[in-house]
């Protein structure tokens, strides 16, 4: 059971974690009944084009949260489910993408860490046993929130990051970096905003070929902006770059 000073905590950090406004999608039959905290529309780098939102729901008594992943016009096609349980970078979550039956996972079964993908009938799994400082999915957001103050003063930080599609982990490295440096800068809107740059920690990692760039606002530390590879495949089951942009409905 969690005391109400660790579920007040998880709370807080739910409160902050990734997407854009609800008024963008309260008229969207699919989905407007639901009860939505979050929401973020992801743009497509190379056209411009919307291309999908993602919407989360606040914690629940069960300490999960479900993410549902729309089209343009509002028909779900992908929902993933987050369980909080033990630290807040490391939730638990099962993915599922209706367009083409995909199937992605990390799970804790005791002191193992169980990464699976699979399609259709076809699963695969494996077990990460050194995993205490491990950064899970939506994780990260608390990670940076966790180490806010070392990262903005300058630091460094490395972490394991979980890669379930690829059964494996990455080491990555984030850090803080002038507004100046960052593709998401405007200097006309957010001006204040504290930018971070995460990498790979090894050179010459394929799948992590350019850097992924965040702006977060640094009163309450709230993510607005992410720049770089979606979790989410394209409609031909490609990788896909985006920006999205979050907004906070309370």
């Amino acid at each position: 059971m969690f005391g109400v000073k660790r579920l007040n905590y998880l709370r807080s950090i739910l409160a902050h974690t990734l997407l854009t406004t609800l008024a963008c999608f309260s008229a969207v039959s699919a989905v407007a009944d639901e009860n939505y905290v979050v929401a973020g529309s992801a743009y497509s780098l190379e056209s411009g084009q919307l291309i999908y939102r993602e919407l989360y729901t606040g914690l629940d008594e069960n300490n999960s949260v479900r993410v549902d992943y729309v089209t343009p016009d509002g028909n779900r096609f992908a929902s993933k489910t987050l369980v909080y349980q033990g630290e807040p970078f490391q939730p638990s979550f099962n993915f599922e993408d209706t367009r083409d039956n995909e199937f992605v996972s990390a799970q804790f079964q005791g002191a193992r860490l169980v990464l699976a993908h699979g399609m259709g009938s076809s699963q695969n799994e494996k077990v990460v046993y050194d995993n205490a400082r491990t950064v899970i999915d939506a994780g990260f957001d608390a990670y940076i929130q966790l180490n806010w103050d070392a990262l903005v003063a300058g630091k460094r930080m490395k972490f394991d990051f979980a890669m379930p599609i690829r059964l494996s982990t990455i080491q990555l490295e984030v850090r803080k970096i002038k507004s100046t440096e960052s593709p998401i800068y405007d200097a006309n809107y957010g001006s204040e905003w504290i930018y971070f740059r995460i990498v790979p920690a090894q050179k010459f990692v394929s799948f992590f070929a350019d850097p992924i760039n965040l702006a977060y606002d640094p009163n309450g530390k709230y993510l607005m902006r992410y720049h770089g590879r979606s979790n989410i495949d394209d409609d031909r089951s490609g990788p896909q770059d985006v920006r999205i942009e979050y907004e906070y409905t309370n």
